[in-house]
């Protein structure tokens, strides 16, 4: 028999490991009618710059340029010209760039280029001043002093207003491109900020890309700390692209991070690469956390593997037969071994393609005429592929042979198999949510309690379906290696094949679930937040690669997911769990635009920060819905126990229930369906 280890990524990328820092030190100058900002820079990075007039709330931040490239190894620069208004006046036009400007002065503040405004300096001398412009109409001052820079005089800020401002145009959102300023003139005064933003090594556009690759990216704290990039995705052609992972490598005992892509899944060619991380601003976890999207620039890159799968099925999903199919060059010998889910040889065919196509349909029966399609306990195939002929010496294991009959090696795409059960059910919870820095919850605490064992009690009980009921160890009670131990192992549960059915309540965000303590105000639960490094929570990249979009062991979209916390239904979760982000219904499953070939599955969630309510109600709205959903059998489905809980218990409004409710995937699905 062939034994043969899976390996991941075959090649690692690493022209030099990055050491980006954060971005400290930076200043701001003025140099004749033009705004000079700098900063430290390696000369390797790339940066997006905001510009903002006001800290008013109906203002906001716009880029002057993205994907900005360092242009020294020392201090970078940016040049803002012509806003700042020449002596005695004059406005015209102003634009960005990176051109050099005469000598500037560089100051250690980046709140404003005027020096003639009037500033606004806390009274008692704490922190330097800001121009009064900045403030919101009717900002109380009372706590400030007035400096006027003209005269040199101070006065107290009670009863003081800001000054009726010339109108002027804002900065939009053009990449360096000139502005106009219109009749009003520059802008005046303003914010400037700069972000180092996650991206790739100059030396992509340059290699051909030949299987599973990884490749570094400079995330730089604390614009993209590692710990706050809650999902990172790979455009290949402008299109989202699933065969990616954001991942560690160590080379040479240092761990270099970025993301391993699956080359050979994809076709052989010239195309682009670009990578979008989002980055959670915030440690804070409820339905208002602020997040931030990265773009770099669109690299061009060049694809060319010696052998491709790109026509293969995710799932095997007939019941009946699987075809293998792959792409090298013409006339060659060719081999397939399949391996199950322990490593175990399966079966095995070889052939020879005059025309660089391989072709083998297997019938799901073993070499000892076993059938395999049992998918509850076969989870996954692992073919493997080998090819001897004259290949290209690059490709070639070991070097050229006699009469140059090389051959070469490669795992193919994982068949999984199309789930043929309910699957078993995980409901986790955060177990001291309503306790943990609350001294008043001992009625909220039992209704919490009564409602996970009603959720509980109907696959497990009523229904024989195996259940784990896991209490996630939360609050102050608890160590930070405790905490992050629980997050673990309900990872382990959820990567497990035959678990497809996830309930979970607790704290959460649009891209992620999960956190450490309650934040609470007057005994009042007001959110949650993360420690730094803390591993208490699983982020929406964590969920798409590791579950249902695992390149490596098999795609495992889940039948059916409720994430019972803040906002977590207004992001990416539902289709990381592999539940199309769009309402579909039961019928759609079987239709031709079902071209992954999923089972029928469904996701609810929240849009908005969850009204807490009278515990009672608010559970018993919870334990409503799967009392109605398990008990109405085939007559009721997802939607109709869903809208009769929210009819009934009392909790919440019905139109905030119906409009901040999240339902994707098939709705009409029925319990064990």
């Amino acid at each position: 028999m062939k034994t043969i280890t899976k390996q991941l990524f075959i090649l690692a990328l690493l022209a030099s490991g990055f050491t980006a820092q954060a971005i400290t030190n930076s200043a701001i100058a003025v140099s004749g009618t033009n705004i000079v900002l700098s900063w430290p820079s390696y000369g390797y990075e790339s940066y997006l710059i905001q510009y903002r007039q006001t800290l008013d709330p109906s203002d906001s931040w716009s880029a002057l340029t993205n994907a900005y490239h360092a242009n020294s190894t020392n201090r970078t620069t940016f040049t803002v010209f012509g806003v700042v208004p020449q002596q005695g006046g004059g406005g015209g036009s102003y634009s960005v760039g990176s051109g050099s400007p005469p000598s500037p002065s560089f100051a250690s503040s980046s709140m404003t280029a005027m020096n003639s405004e009037p500033l606004a300096v806390p009274v008692g001398g704490a922190g330097g001043g800001a121009p009064v412009a900045i403030y919101p109409p009717g900002f109380d001052f009372s706590n400030f002093n007035i400096f006027d820079p003209l005269s040199g005089e101070t006065a107290s800020g009670v009863g003081y207003t800001v000054p009726l401002l010339q109108q002027s145009a804002l900065l939009t959102q053009d990449d360096a491109q000139p502005l106009d300023g219109g009749s009003g003139g520059p802008p005046q005064t303003g914010f400037y900020r700069v972000f180092h933003i996650p991206s790739f090594p100059a030396w992509v556009t340059n290699y051909t890309f030949d299987g599973p690759t990884f490749i570094p990216v400079d995330y730089a704290a604390p614009d993209a700390d590692l710990d706050h990039v809650d999902s990172t995705t790979v455009l290949i052609g402008g299109q989202p692209n699933d065969y990616t992972q954001f991942m560690p490598y160590v080379i040479n005992g240092v761990t270099n991070w970025g993301v391993g892509i699956y080359f050979d899944l994809l076709p052989n060619g010239t195309n682009t690469i670009q990578l979008l991380t989002t980055v959670r601003q915030s440690d804070v976890i409820d339905g208002q956390t602020p997040y931030m999207v990265f773009s770099n620039a669109r690299a061009a890159i060049t694809i060319g593997n010696l052998i491709t799968f790109t026509n293969c099925d995710d799932f095997i999903w007939n019941g009946t037969n699987y075809t293998f199919n792959a792409q090298t060059v013409a006339n060659v010998d060719w081999e397939i071994d399949i391996y199950d889910w322990n490593g175990d040889f399966v079966n095995y065919q070889t052939g020879h393609s005059s025309d660089g196509n391989i072709s083998w349909t297997w019938n799901l029966y073993d070499y000892w005429d076993n059938l395999r399609n049992n998918f509850d306990s076969d989870f996954a195939f692992f073919p493997y592929f080998t090819i001897t002929g004259n290949l290209p010496s690059s490709a070639q294991n070991g070097g050229m042979e006699p009469n140059a009959n090389s051959s070469a090696s490669r795992w193919g795409k994982t068949a999984a198999g199309s789930a043929s059960s309910v699957g078993n059910w995980v409901v986790a919870y955060q177990d001291t949510f309503y306790t943990d820095g609350v001294t008043n919850a001992e009625g909220a605490n039992m209704a919490y309690s009564d409602g996970i064992s009603s959720i509980v009690s109907e696959p497990k009980y009523q229904w024989e379906i195996p259940t784990v009921q896991y209490p996630l160890k939360f609050g102050r009670t608890y160590t930070q290696s405790e905490r992050n131990d629980s997050w673990y192992y309900l990872k382990s549960y959820l990567g497990y094949p035959t678990f497809r059915n996830f309930y979970y309540f607790g704290h959460g965000a649009t891209n992620g679930i999960g956190c450490d303590i309650n934040i609470v105000e007057t005994n009042t639960i007001l959110g949650g937040t993360n420690f730094p490094g803390s591993r208490a929570n699983i982020p929406e990249w964590y969920i798409r690669q590791s579950i249902a979009y695992n390149a490596e062991s098999g795609s495992h979209p889940y039948r059916f997911v409720y994430l019972d916390c803040c906002d977590a239904g207004a992001g990416g979760c539902s289709d990381a769990f592999g539940i199309p982000k769009e309402a579909n219904g039961m019928a759609w499953y079987s239709s031709p635009s079902n071209t992954r070939h999923i089972r029928p599955n469904a996701f609810v969630g929240w849009d908005s920060i969850i009204h807490a309510g009278p515990a009672d109600k608010y559970w018993q709205y919870r334990s409503t819905w799967i009392f109605r959903w398990s008990r109405g059998g085939t007559d009721v489905d997802l939607l109709q126990a869903l809208d009769n809980a929210r009819d009934t218990s009392g909790w919440w409004s019905v139109p905030d229930i119906t409009q901040h409710r999240k339902i994707y995937g098939a709705s009409d699905m029925t319990f064990r369906q």
